[in-house]
């Protein structure tokens, strides 16, 4: 309690990343669904409840973000109170034994743990567990992308399983990461040069896409496809063009928009974790970054210089300190060119896993709802030992059905084309 000997002292601001401000321009207010994340499990064999609600304290207790809201009245975020102020409003325990199955359960879950998140006061986090049997449970985690992307679930996940484990079995208190409220490196301003082939192409059919989606964000429908066996060859194209499956996996994407569009000229945004100091790589926090990946498919004469050049400009960006895409269109007054977007990573981080001893954890999907979708294409593809597995959202209102399974299935015949491409091992 405050009292007049102990004045409180004012709350650190802590600046908005160029992405962060856009989202929250996006959802036009402080109560939003739209961008909250939402992961769930099942908990399988002797876990103990308590003990995974004392780790998600310690895991608040390591790091600040996750104890901090985004005020409408401030330009960035501040802390709004300790773990034990705020377990309470992230942590939900239903009672065990009330549902009777794992998707009864989550239904139940999601009502409490997706409802619409009041940024202007409540922590970017939630939690929702309930036990359908002594030794089976369901956890559901929800996360604001404000503070949330792929990187940090990952790292959250880490960070739990660790408490957990210390606070069962025993160990040496962990020591408190120091904070990063900003990972950006200094922008080098020579990083912005150069890019003027690459926004300054036409991308007809690329425009064309951003020019129908008229409204913000518009109903989508989901298309999914499993190329069995198809991995080992995109990793041995990689492997033999010197550069990583994502970049085989971009000339695909390319290829595909070629092919369906009907343009030589394409054009995708992606997004990678974007820190860009040692220390920063375990920070929790919202550090991703825009990138893009355009071509002129018709200036390269083979497919090998095609994969050269995509994989010279992505270290390009890499190279550059956290370039932002909006930088980018105003330094070359451009138009937006990211009404597709495209990721391909292993299957180990697109699909996260919270990893407690003595615990077997299973994702569980969410129920098929009706999505709705900000870019006419958001197609993300992971890939393990054996598949490829691509999802796909597609803007119904931009696409016709037939266009968007057109495009996916043309991502497939590229993917598999460059992967037989290989030279056999």
């Amino acid at each position: 309690m405050t009292t007049p000997e102990t004045p409180t002292t004012p709350a650190t601001v802590h600046p908005l990343a160029p992405q962060q401000r856009r989202m929250l321009e996006f959802i036009g207010g402080r109560v939003d669904s739209y961008y909250l994340m939402v992961e769930a499990f099942i908990l399988k064999g002797d876990l103990d409840v308590e003990a995974l609600r004392q780790a998600v304290g310690h895991v608040l207790d390591r790091h600040q973000v996750l104890r901090s809201a985004f005020p409408a009245d401030q330009d960035g975020y501040q802390t709004i109170g300790p773990a034990t102020d705020l377990i309470d409003r992230i942590w939900t325990e239903a009672p065990g034994g009330r549902f009777a199955s794992a998707d009864e359960a989550l239904g139940a879950g999601l009502d409490t743990a997706a409802r619409p998140m009041d940024l202007d006061s409540e922590p970017p986090l939630r939690m929702w567990l309930t036990r359908l049997h002594p030794d089976e449970a369901v956890l559901i985690v929800c996360g604001h992308h404000l503070v949330f992307d792929a990187w940090t679930f990952m790292l959250f996940y880490e960070d739990l399983a660790a408490e957990y484990r210390a606070i069962t079995v025993g160990g040496k208190p962990r020591r408190v990461p120091p904070q990063y409220p900003d990972a950006q490196a200094p922008q080098d301003d020579k990083a912005l040069d150069g890019w003027s082939t690459l926004l300054g192409r036409r991308y007809r059919g690329i425009r064309a896409l951003d020019a129908a989606a008229e409204t913000p964000k518009g109903p989508g429908a989901v298309h999914r496809r499993v190329w069995p066996r198809l991995s080992a060859g995109v990793v041995a194209a990689a492997k033999s063009h010197s550069v990583t499956p994502f970049v085989i996996a971009s000339v695909a994407m390319l290829q595909a928009l070629s092919d369906v569009l009907g343009d030589q000229e394409a054009v995708f945004g992606s997004a990678y974790a974007g820190r860009t100091t040692a220390a920063s790589t375990n920070a929790l926090g919202y550090y991703s970054t825009t990138l893009f990946v355009g071509e002129d498919l018709g200036a390269h004469e083979s497919v090998a210089e095609l994969i050269t050049s995509v994989s010279n400009g992505l270290k390009q960006w890499h190279h550059g300190a956290r370039i932002q895409w909006e930088d980018l269109l105003a330094r070359y007054d451009a138009q937006d060119l990211y009404p597709v977007k495209f990721a391909f990573q292993p299957k180990e981080l697109a699909e996260r896993q919270i990893k407690l001893p003595g615990i077997e954890t299973s994702r569980i999907s969410r129920p098929n709802a009706a999505p709705s979708a900000r870019r006419p294409v958001d197609l993300i593809g992971s890939y393990d030992a054996d598949a490829v597995t691509v999802s796909m959202t597609a803007r119904t209102d931009v696409l016709t059905d037939e266009r968007a399974v057109a495009l996916i299935d043309a991502f497939g015949q590229r993917l598999t084309a460059l992967a037989e491409s290989a030279p056999a091992r």
